[in-house]
């Protein structure tokens, strides 16, 4: 059985409309290192935490290959290396 634990101004339920004085909307955020069978913490921000600060130009992540020649056969013998 979950335990709950409050601090400060935040409403009685979880996952709902969670309005601004100024009423605008609060982001929430839920926080777990094992997912939601465990522990876990509802977190409000006055801003989303995904906000995108800016864009850069796009590149390429693949791979490159350092040398395409490097094809050898090797035979590890270990029982019966000298």
């Amino acid at each position: 059985m979950p335990h709950y634990h409050k601090q400060g101004k935040i409403p009685t339920k979880r996952h709902i409309v969670f309005k601004k004085p100024d009423g605008g909307l609060y982001a929430e955020q839920v926080v777990s290192t094992e997912g939601f069978s465990d522990l876990y913490s509802v977190v409000y921000h006055l801003t989303p935490p995904t906000q995108v600060l800016k864009i850069d130009e796009p590149y390429s992540v693949a791979p490159e290959i350092f040398n395409d020649k490097n094809m050898q056969n090797r035979s590890f013998k270990g029982f019966n290396v000298e």
